[in-house]
């Protein structure tokens, strides 16, 4: 079972262009719906199966074709982001195959959100303090 991460594991695994750049990859995956061959042991009951696609997700060596690195260091960038619940990971034959966990960026994406409102609520509330000053 996946976990939420902490936003500090996860925007520190998320602080290096080459990850960033796997996530990506990994997402474009999800999005245009790859296909694994038959027999996928995906996990099950993870929220990358919510949207019932159980067959996305790319290997190690099909993000390393993609991307000025190599396989290994990919495979390092894939276990650092897997470790800050962004990604996860399972068996196909002899491969290990990645996806990007679209609810856990989600959630992310949602608690900047709030600081972002909040910030802006009361960058409001300065300007009509300023406002109102002015007018005297």
């Amino acid at each position: 079972m996946v976990t939420s991460p902490s936003p500090v594991a996860a925007f520190a695994a998320l602080g290096d262009e080459t990850r960033w750049a796997v996530l990506e990859a990994l997402a474009g995956t999800d999005l245009a719906g790859s296909t694994a061959p038959a027999g996928s042991t995906a996990p099950t009951g993870s929220t990358a199966l919510a949207d019932g696609n159980d067959r996305a997700g790319l290997t190690a060596s099909a993000l390393a074709a993609r991307l000025p690195v190599t396989r290994q260091a990919i495979a390092k960038h894939l276990a650092l982001l897997e470790a800050a619940g962004l990604v996860e990971s399972w068996v196909v034959g002899r491969e290990r195959r990645y996806r990007a966990l679209g609810a856990e960026l989600t959630a992310l994406g949602r608690r900047l959100e709030r600081i972002g409102d909040a910030w802006e609520a009361r960058l409001g509330r300065i300007a009509g303090i300023a406002e109102r000053l002015e007018r005297g």
